[in-house]
């Protein structure tokens, strides 16, 4: 029996408070080298300087734009390129090799190519991310689409449907969740996309200021930006799946 939304946020708010207690009880008593680890009041302390600086809101702005625009070009890429292979199954054979090839080079080690084709701006960290998000979205579409229930399209189709209303009323909706979910994976791909490309090349942004944070052996520095990585993350992943309930208002294993 699934909790209800308070019950659930109860648990959540009591393992998170249990884990900042003992990390922060382990710092002050030592147990915890604070150099190392740093503590959650340090952590705290950090963050309220750099929000009253002002800094930190520059840093979210452009990891955040970075982020949103990587995930909206490699979806839209994606989606349309999984509908395109879905609808031609031979094509789709011929380039199934040549896609998981492309899928499995490692991003980090494109990232200072893309450098050197898009230069050190927004546009070489957008194309990091993009280049991962859209190789999710692509097998995530074009496997919900391949996956819809033939008898189901059988029966529209001797009904009359045309091929364009097969595709619009039967097949893409069928593929839905099957995006839904990409997406959700898409959000963390385009972050750790985006502070990817930060590391390599980048003047700021959240992903400069934790390897400059590093470079300078501060663990409080890094520790605040991976916790405000964390918080945008959970953020984004939390309106995509809401957008996804909107989009899918019949499947019950979304509202459950």
């Amino acid at each position: 029996m699934p909790l209800s939304p308070i019950a659930l946020f109860c648990w959540r708010a009591g393992v998170l408070g249990m884990v900042l207690f003992g990390w922060e009880g382990g710092a002050r008593l030592h147990w915890i080298d604070p150099y190392l680890f740093s503590s959650p009041a340090a952590i705290c302390k950090r963050l309220w300087h750099l929000t009253a600086s002002g800094v930190l809101f520059s840093h979210v702005w452009i990891t955040g734009l970075e982020t949103l625009l990587a995930l909206f070009v490699g979806a839209s890429v994606g989606i349309a390129l999984g509908m395109f292979l879905a609808l031609c199954p031979r094509i789709a054979n011929i380039l199934d090799p040549f896609n998981v090839a492309l899928n499995g080079l490692p991003r980090a080690a494109l990232a200072p190519l893309f450098v050197v084709w898009f230069g050190i701006g927004l546009a070489s960290k957008v194309a990091v991310g993009a280049s991962i998000v859209l190789f999710v979205c692509l097998f995530a579409t074009y496997g919900g689409m391949r996956n819809t229930d033939v008898v189901l399209v059988r029966a529209v189709r001797a009904l009359g449907a045309t091929p364009r209303q097969v595709l619009l009323w039967v097949k893409l909706p069928s593929a839905i969740p099957w995006i839904s979910a990409g997406l959700r994976t898409s959000v963390a791909m385009a972050l750790i996309g985006t502070i990817i490309g930060e590391f390599i090349a980048a003047s700021k942004g959240l992903g400069w200021y934790i390897a400059y944070s590093g470079g300078i052996f501060d663990t409080t520095g890094v520790m605040a930006g991976l916790l405000v990585l964390g918080i945008i993350a959970v953020s984004l992943d939390a309106a995509v799946e809401r957008i996804g309930r909107r989009l899918t208002p019949w499947n019950p294993g979304d509202h459950a």
